[in-house]
Formats: structure tokens, C-alpha cells, sequence
């Protein structure tokens, strides 16, 4: 052995060693199911803070989660005094946690004792950097598994990772496949339901703004406002409460985006949603329903037209790609001899109502629909004038796709004319 092959010898065994190190130390680091504690005096104090509170017990509701979620004491708090502190709701998110973490808190304390009745799930963006979305999703259905082991009772609204740019293109999708990914697991468990409300964050241009997060990360109170918002009807349901939700709060579009449109022509004066002039697309929410019961109160003006929209895609016309609920003028000859299936109240081009209940022009109008299944009814103005399966018209499919889908958006429609709506409501339906 010559005197220069040996250091390249220790050199390779160095470097062989270091790499092995390395991977061991990558690997372990990488666990997104194994339970991992951290040691950061904050971090120790909040965890003994949650586990104290609990041990007060009265939880009706958790909520786990990052610094997103840590983030409702903070640009959230309004939001979670008017929603969140009158049910018993804990706040179980930690900054910086990934979802090795929120295993280790759920079993070392955050469960003992108690029995809420939901709980929202919300993790897994801080899993990006040394996960793949594969593991990634297995650490949030890890979770899953372990709430539904120790709280059988519970209901589970996992919500999808929220969206980001703070990083580049190829993380921001390494995250919608983890969504992805364990979405379709919560298919398989009727006591966890799968809720994506990327959308709310979004404008009409599928944009996030530093308007709703300034850090392309974490959301202001405009930001949690638009969260505490879309997610209300939801865990309404999931606490068994009675009552509505506004799906309209009165004050501006928050939950709901124009789509398509060349003109913006949606806005709010003085408690009333409206929509005046041509160009404009429809008035979307920005979430998907299943089954529900929705009212509104609508003035319609002479030769008015408009419509309410059931389960309706994104695409195409949302009268056919889902159903449209019309609001019309009945009275106007502007339109020529209408057909039954055209007045006020009846499902577009499919069920005609059975009498005729709309008020005259210029009068508010109240009308309201459940959305069961396939099964749809329609009041207006205290009298049932629709009451039909949908699922009747499935030969129709092929023109009315719509007549098939079991969710999609609730929307109002611009129709060139002002139509005026207010006391928009909604009551999810199991």
C-alpha cells in the first residue's frame, strides 16, 4: 500500500460513514407517524396549559392544528370569541408543529378525560420540507386514527391544507396531493368529513393575495374571518345545534366569489345583496354543499330574471350543471308566453310548481329550499310549490348533468337586470 492511497481510503470510509449518518438521521427526521415531542420552553408551557384546561373538562370542541390554527389568539381572536369561546372550544394548535408533534400532545394529555363532540383538523404544511405528500398524509390519517381510537364519539371535520406561496411551485403541489391523499381516506369513516375551502382564500382569479394572508402563509383577520365563515355551517351540524347559519352576512361578499364575467356587477348596499347590469358572471359560494336548506328573501323588479343555483360546477352553465331555482318576473311580457317550468319557484326546465305563489314586482319574496339527496322542495312565500326526486330526470343527464351531482355550489345568477337579495341562510343537512 502506497502512502497516498491511504488517506483516500479513510477519506471514502469518511465519507461513506457521513452519508450513512446522514440518511439515518433524514430518515428518522422524516417520520411523519411516530410521536416527537419538542423541548422549547414555550412549546412545554402551552402543551401544560392545553392539558390544564382539559382537565377543567366542559370540551364540546377541538381544534388542532399549526400556527395557523395557534393563530385564532391572535389576527383570529374576534373570530374565535363570536364562534368558538361559547362552545367549549380548545385551541390545540402549536406554531411550527408537523403532525409527529400533534401525536406526541394527543397522547400525552390533550384527550384525557373528556368527550367532545368535534373536533377540526388542520395540519401538515410544516411536513414539506422533509416529506413527501405520501407521508404527509399518512401522518394527518395517523391522527385521524388516533382521535377516532380514543374519542369514538367524536366527529372529525378534517380540512384540507391551506394554500401558500411562500414556496415554490413544487411544494405548493407536493401539498394539494397530501390533501389529496387523504381526503379520499376520510370517505372511508362516516364520522370524518373532509371539507376543502381553499377557494375562500382565493379572488376570482384563483389568486392569494397578501390581502387575506401578508406572508402568503398565515391568514389576517380578514383571513380568519373568511375561515370562521365558510366552516360555520359545518360544524354547526357536526355539534347537533339547531338553527341557521348566514350564508350572507350582510355587510360584503365574504364566502362567495363572482365567476366567469367580464364586469364585476355584485356588491352590497345597506344589508341587501345585489346585482345590477350586463357582462356580470354568477355569485358563487366559495365552498361546496350537499345536502341543505337555504333561504332568502328576493325582490324581483319589472321584467327582473334571476335564479338560485343548486349544487353547481364551476363550469359550463351552472343551470345544467347543476340545477337552477328560477326568480323571475311572472308577470312580464318581456320573455313572450312563458312555460311552465320558467315561473318563479319551478326547477328550471325540469318541474314546474304546482300553483303559482310569486308576489308582484317591486314586493320581497320569500323562498325556501331543502336539498335532500335527489329529493328538492321549494316554498315561496309560505306556500310548497316543488316537491320532487330529482333523481327522475337521470335519463336527461346528458343535457342536464346536473340532475346527478350530489354536491356542488349554491349560487345566485346575473341576469342583466337588478335583482335584490338579503336574510341569506343555510342548515346543513346530515
Amino acid at each position: 500500500m502506497t502512502k497516498q492511497s491511504t488517506p483516500r481510503i479513510f477519506r471514502f470510509l469518511i465519507l461513506t460513514l457521513t452519508v450513512w449518518t446522514l440518511s439515518l438521521s433524514m430518515a428518522w427526521a422524516a417520520s411523519t407517524v411516530t410521536p416527537v415531542s419538542k423541548s422549547d420552553d414555550w412549546w412545554t408551557q402551552r402543551n401544560d396549559a392545553v392539558n390544564e384546561r382539559v382537565k377543567e373538562g366542559n370540551v364540546d370542541l377541538l381544534m388542532i392544528g399549526d400556527s395557523i390554527t395557534h393563530g385564532w389568539e391572535g389576527a383570529g381572536k374576534e373570530m374565535w370569541d363570536r364562534y368558538y369561546a361559547k362552545r367549549n372550544a380548545v385551541n390545540m394548535g402549536f406554531s411550527g408543529d408537523r403532525t409527529e408533534h400533534v401525536l406526541w400532545r394527543l397522547e400525552h394529555g390533550h384527550l384525557e378525560g373528556i368527550q367532545p363532540k368535534a373536533a377540526v383538523i388542520m395540519i401538515g404544511t410544516n411536513n414539506h420540507g422533509a416529506n413527501t405528500a405520501e407521508e404527509i398524509a399518512d401522518g394527518v390519517k395517523a391522527i385521524v386514527a388516533l382521535l377516532r381510537e380514543r374519542q369514538p364519539q367524536m366527529k372529525i371535520l378534517l380540512l384540507s391544507i391551506f394554500p401558500r406561496t411562500d414556496v415554490k411551485a413544487d411544494i405548493q403541489e407536493k401539498l394539494r396531493e397530501a390533501t389529496a391523499l387523504f381526503a379520499a381516506a376520510a370517505n372511508d369513516d362516516p364520522m370524518v368529513e373532509f371539507l376543502d375551502i381553499t377557494r375562500a382564500f382565493l379572488n376570482r382569479e384563483d389568486e392569494l393575495t397578501k390581502e387575506v394572508m401578508p406572508d402568503l402563509l398565515h391568514p389576517n383577520e380578514y383571513g380568519y374571518a373568511l375561515w370562521a365563515h365558510v366552516v360555520e355551517p359545518t360544524i354547526a351540524r357536526l355539534l347537533g345545534e339547531e338553527g341557521w347559519t348566514d350564508l350572507f352576512n350582510g355587510k360584503d361578499l365574504i364566502g362567495w366569489n363572482q365567476v366567469g364575467g367580464k364586469n364585476l356587477t355584485w356588491a352590497v348596499d345597506n344589508g341587501v345583496l345585489f346585482t345590477d347590469g350586463g357582462g356580470g358572471g354568477w355569485l358563487g359560494t366559495v365552498r361546496e354543499f350537499s345536502n341543505f336548506e337555504l333561504e332568502l328573501e328576493f325582490n324581483v323588479p319589472e321584467a327582473g330574471n334571476s335564479g338560485v343555483f343548486l349544487r353547481a360546477g364551476l363550469e359550463g352553465d351552472p343551470a345544467y350543471q347543476g340545477l337552477e331555482i328560477q326568480v323571475l318576473d311572472d308577470d312580464t311580457k318581456a320573455y313572450g308566453a312563458l312555460k311552465p317550468w320558467q315561473y318563479t319557484g319551478s326547477v328550471y326546465a325540469l318541474v314546474a310548481p304546482s300553483q303559482r305563489a310569486s308576489k308582484g314586482a317591486g314586493e320581497w319574496q320569500k323562498m325556501h329550499i331543502k336539498y335532500d339527496a335527489s329529493q328538492v322542495q321549494v316554498t315561496l312565500n309560505g306556500t310548497m310549490i316543488v316537491d320532487s326526486d330529482i333523481s327522475t330526470f337521470s335519463d336527461q343527464a346528458k343535457d342536464h348533468p346536473g340532475v346527478l351531482k350530489k354536491a356542488g355550489f349554491i349560487g345566485l345568477q346575473n341576469h342583466g337586470s337588478r335583482l335584490d337579495y338579503r336574510n341569506i341562510k343555510i342548515k346543513e343537512l346530515p
